[in-house]
C-alpha cells in the first residue's frame, strides 16, 4: 500500500520520500548535469523500447503484477534483459 497524503492509516505502507520526517530517510536528487554520450544512447534506447512496446514502464509492472498475459510474456523478460544488458555494459565500460 502506499500512503499518500495520508489517507490510509497503516503503518506497513510506503510513505512519499517528500514527506518523510527527518529521521525517516533522505530523498536524494541526482545533482549530476552532464549530457554525454550515454545518457543520449539510454534515453533513445529507453524510448524505442516504450514505443515498441506501447506500454510506460510504470504501468507495464502493473499490469504484469495483475495477471494481464501479454504484458507477462513479451514486456517483463524484456524488461528484465535489458535491465541485465545495461548493467553488463557498465562493467565493460568502467573496466570491471
Amino acid at each position: 500500500l502506499v500512503k499518500g497524503f495520508n489517507v490510509i492509516k497503516n503503518d506497513k505502507a510506503l510513505e512519499c520520500p517528500l514527506s518523510q520526517k527527518k529521521d525517516g530517510g533522505k530523498f536524494n536528487v541526482p545533482t549530476n548535469k552532464v549530457i554525454d554520450r550515454n545518457l543520449i544512447i539510454g534515453e533513445a534506447l529507453f524510448g524505442l523500447g516504450w514505443g515498441i512496446a506501447g506500454l510506460c514502464p510504470g504501468p507495464a509492472m502493473f499490469l504484469a503484477v495483475a495477471g494481464y498475459q501479454n504484458v507477462l510474456i513479451r514486456w517483463w523478460p524484456s524488461f528484465y534483459i535489458g535491465a541485465f544488458l545495461a548493467e553488463k555494459v557498465k562493467k565493460i565500460q568502467s573496466g570491471n
